[in-house]
């Protein structure tokens, strides 16, 4: 399957590879099975993996993700949330996971140069996060403006359209 495919990329190159899980997937105990003997197979590989679940499919199959995101990090792999906001009222339930960062939906950065409210919650998504050890990511960066100041308000990366490699920002 797929993480078979990423072990494969990550053989042949340098840097991380990302896998996204749905929620489907993550409650599937057949799948995880043969995830984490797939893992533990190539033990060296497993620090550079980062698994993303979206947020509807982590809250949905909470506990089925709770004991997914546990064993990946015994495993050495990084765990995060995307499309993380919706459910930030629940965002206490994440603090017992390890998890290592969230990806903020792109729905609450686009134009938040110009969107107070968005900056608000932002800038509390972020004290929260931080608060707990984990890493934000402002997912959908459109254009200088929202980089500017998404920087501003402590996110501690983004991914986006308006993202380049020589403007020195964090990307992941």
């Amino acid at each position: 399957g797929v993480v078979r495919l990423a072990i494969d990329h990550l053989r042949l190159g340098s840097g991380d590879v990302a896998v996204n899980l749905s929620a489907e997937t993550i409650g599937d105990f057949n799948f995880r099975n043969q995830l984490v003997d797939l893992l533990k197979g190539h033990p060296d590989m497993c620090k550079r993996l980062l698994f993303e679940v979206p947020e509807y499919g982590a809250f949905r199959a909470f506990d089925a993700f709770c004991d997914l995101a546990r064993t990946l990090k015994q495993l050495g792999c990084r765990v995060g949330i995307e499309y993380f906001g919706q459910r930030f009222a629940e965002s206490d339930k994440l603090a017992s996971l390890g998890l290592d960062y969230i990806k903020v939906s792109a729905a609450f950065i686009r134009d938040i140069d110009m969107n107070t409210g968005n900056q608000v919650f932002v800038r509390g998504v972020c004290t929260l996060a931080h608060s707990i050890g984990l890493k934000v990511i402002g997912e959908g960066v459109g254009n200088e403006a929202e980089r500017t100041a998404l920087a501003g308000l402590g996110v501690d990366g983004m991914t986006g359209p308006g993202i380049s490699a020589s403007n020195g920002e964090n990307t992941q």
